[in-house]
């Protein structure tokens, strides 16, 4: 389901993907066995996901960190206006389009900076790299 990601979430203007890996619903058939799928991802989701905010929730960070969180969530706007299927394709281009069902989807904040690169050897360059060249995780 990651290379569904991958194939999916990328910004050909950037020539990256949206994010690291993930699992993509949208071209899975609604059987038995796929709600079982979803009902042991969601069984799962918290005792994973608890233990990483119980570790992290007091953490501290900086301003630079907050702007990077919001370059990412530019990134993220850009994808869903520009390339998901949902987006303008469906929501925004036809006879009535549905702004306010596109818009509501963005994050609250986003930044955009001109050709941003982030600095060799940082969190954010060895994601970006990822980003750009995605790994098989497993």
């Amino acid at each position: 389901m990651k290379r569904s990601c991958d194939e999916y979430f990328y910004l050909p203007a950037h020539a990256e993907h949206r994010g690291t890996g993930g699992i993509f619903f949208d071209d899975v058939p609604a059987t038995r066995k796929s709600l079982d799928f979803v009902m042991d991802v969601a069984r799962g989701w918290m005792p994973s996901w608890l233990p990483i905010i119980s570790r992290n929730h007091d953490r501290g960070y900086t301003i630079e960190q907050r702007h990077w969180q919001c370059l990412r969530r530019g990134r993220y706007l850009e994808f869903n206006l520009l390339y998901d299927r949902g987006g303008v394709r469906f929501g925004l281009a036809n006879a009535n389009p549905r702004v306010e069902g596109v818009m509501v989807s963005a994050p609250p904040m986003i930044a955009y900076d001109y050709n941003h690169v982030p600095s060799p050897g940082s969190k954010e360059g060895r994601l970006v790299e990822v980003l750009f060249k995605p790994r098989d995780w497993v």
